[in-house]
């Protein structure tokens, strides 16, 4: 029986993701993927790629691709967006050898001199990941700062509220805005700082005497209770340790507003009792 060689009107045929895929490679152009999958074949972390403009294509990335300082973070950008060079195709098997380590590094190629320049400016960034302290060294975030460059975010210079921990006021795919602090174009090291590309928490607090208001306990030496207000993140109160009762850091507590001074950043309270 011969097939039928009419189509319905209007019907365009989908593009060979193929032959796509074999002009991007040809070309030297980074794609659009997702990590769907973290796999190890032979023992190599490997992620797998699903692309959105290819489909029923998949990507294979190993550890020395991935691109990142070390292959321990390859887990965590499972689900998250990547780009990719193609360095092979193997369309029996339905699979595409994939590069992030060459787009990143076309990337910083040109990013980095730029940041070099300028090592003030302040850019949009995506959260990539948090990363633990090693032998008992605060963690710290990775930021996205273009290209997949990653900039190391200090816990001290990411947090915003003081009594949240980082994998709570951050998650991965997060836009947040950063200021760059320092750029080695040598290693391809950069730092940056969220707190330096928000105002200071201080200029935007208002409160009046005699006020009553919720907050955290940021901590306490015995004497003396630091509460970081729900209005006003990055600030922190002092108020006299309670003469009956017990608080402590993380505790949620209702205070009165004694006395506010924002030019001397200082707010004196008064607990009145903890929260459920």
């Amino acid at each position: 029986m011969s097939k039928v060689k009419y189509a319905p009107e209007g019907f365009v045929p989908a593009p060979d993701p193929w032959e796509a895929l074999f002009h991007v490679k040809e070309r030297g152009l980074t794609v659009d993927a997702q990590v769907a999958a973290l796999d190890y074949p032979n023992d190599i972390p490997t992620w797998v790629l699903t692309f959105p403009d290819f489909p029923g294509v998949r990507g294979l990335v190993p550890a020395s691709e991935s691109g990142l300082p070390d292959k321990a973070l390859m887990p965590r950008f499972v689900g998250q967006a990547v780009r990719v060079k193609v360095k092979g195709l193997d369309r029996e098997n339905g699979l595409a050898a994939c590069s992030r380590r060459e787009a990143v590094a076309e990337a910083a190629a040109e990013l980095l001199p730029r940041l070099a320049g300028d090592p003030d400016v302040t850019l949009d960034g995506v959260v990539r990941c948090l990363v633990p302290g090693k032998d008992g060294a605060p963690p710290k975030l990775l930021v996205d700062v273009g290209g997949g460059v990653l900039a190391e975010v200090p816990r001290s210079q990411a947090l915003v509220w003081l009594t949240k921990p980082l994998g709570v006021q951050y998650a991965p795919g997060q836009r947040v805005r950063v200021k760059v602090t320092r750029v080695d174009p040598q290693s391809g090291l950069v730092e940056a700082s969220i707190k330096k590309a928000l105002p200071d928490p201080w200029e935007r607090a208002e409160f009046k005497r005699g006020q009553f208001l919720s907050g955290t306990v940021a901590r306490t030496d015995g004497k003396h209770v630091w509460v970081e207000p729900d209005l006003a993140p990055g600030v922190l109160g002092l108020a006299p340790y309670p003469v009956v009762g017990f608080v402590g850091r993380g505790d949620r507590v209702s205070c009165a507003v004694a006395n506010f001074d924002r030019s001397a950043k200082k707010l004196r309270l008064r607990l009145r009792g903890r929260l459920a």
